[in-house]
């Protein structure tokens, strides 16, 4: 079993995986940020072209609606990414 937060882009990364993709869809799997101890459920996730002629638009490939306890939530998987975002189910000890 791969264990998705040692990747450099967890959210991106996993999210990028047709199966992986599939079973976060079908189980609203957690995310978790270790700055704030904030947890998520991811509840939607779009596959995203890039836009013709953008660069920069490649890697915003997957946009997600995620749950937290007081809010509901979209951005792209990359900022998730780096706002520092990880796999709950991937965490050690869980």
């Amino acid at each position: 079993m791969k264990n998705w937060n040692i990747d450099e882009d967890p959210i991106s990364n996993r999210l990028r995986d047709e199966n992986e993709l599939e079973l976060i869809q079908m189980n609203k799997t957690m995310i978790y940020h270790e700055g704030t101890e904030e947890t998520a459920l991811i509840m939607d996730v779009w596959i995203v072209d890039p836009l013709e002629g953008r660069d920069e638009t490649i890697p915003e490939d997957r946009y997600v609606r995620y749950v937290t306890e007081t809010t509901v939530q979209e951005n792209f998987a990359i900022d998730l990414d780096e706002e520092g975002w990880l796999w709950y189910d991937e965490l050690k000890g869980v």
